[in-house]
């Protein structure tokens, strides 16, 4: 695992202890390393002091953050508004398009200007948008009976990141987890906000059923190539 931190949004004790339980299950984290070339038998990485390294490999796995769509682009070149260079398009704090009150921009494409000034990147995760849909409503009713529209206010309520089975860290106000008491939040967490009863229970009983049996979700069938023959 290649990165600048094990978990960056998170305290450095909890980024440390995620780092640990990764190389427990066998990763070795490497960080404050840039990838500055990937070729079909290896990847080079290049330290902060400008040294570089060479390790073999043929298969890289890149997630290397969010980038917005591309209609993010495209509404801030036809309204005049900035772009990032993750490709989001600077909104209004009510999350309206400059210029064009009737657009609303959420979620990864957006970052909000602040009343007091400057501009918020809000991180690419599930709640941010989920808070903004829930704004985005509430702000046309209002607009709908003429009342005003207060600007939008992320509540963080805190990060959960799972790492393995039964391990992951957890930073939820003052509280500090990790390991199994953090996996148990992350599970709960993710459960709480699934829609409907019936999608809670299923998940509930399908990840119980996996976790006991070792099983795993997902069953992969590939021909292996030729030597002539390119993977496909």
């Amino acid at each position: 695992m290649i990165g600048k931190s094990a978990v960056t949004t998170f305290p450095e004790s909890l980024s440390a202890k995620a780092a640990r339980s990764l190389e427990r299950i066998g990763a070795t984290p490497m960080l404050n390393r840039t990838v500055v070339a990937i070729d079909p038998e290896s990847v080079t990485l290049e330290a902060p002091d400008g040294s570089s390294e060479r390790i073999a490999a043929r298969t890289v796995v890149w997630a290397a953050g969010v980038r917005a769509s591309g209609l993010a682009r495209m509404l801030g070149e036809a309204a005049g508004a900035d772009v990032d260079r993750a490709g989001r398009v600077t909104v209004e704090p009510d999350l309206t398009l400059p210029g064009h009150p009737e657009v609303m921009v959420l979620g990864d494409m957006a970052a909000v200007r602040k009343p007091e000034g400057g501009v918020q990147s809000l991180p690419g995760v599930a709640p941010v948008a989920i808070q903004q849909g829930h704004y985005a409503g509430k702000s046309v009713r209002r607009r709908l009976r003429s009342e005003p529209v207060a600007p939008f206010r992320y509540l963080d309520k805190g990060n959960v990141a799972t790492i393995g089975r039964g391990r992951a860290v957890a930073a939820v106000g003052f509280l500090r987890l990790s390991g199994l008491p953090a996996w148990l939040v992350w599970l709960v967490v993710h459960i709480w906000y699934l829609i409907g009863f019936q999608n809670r229970l299923l998940v509930t009983l399908e990840w119980t059923f996996s976790f006991w049996t070792h099983g795993r979700s997902s069953r992969l069938i590939v021909d292996t190539p030729s030597e002539h023959e390119p993977w496909t």
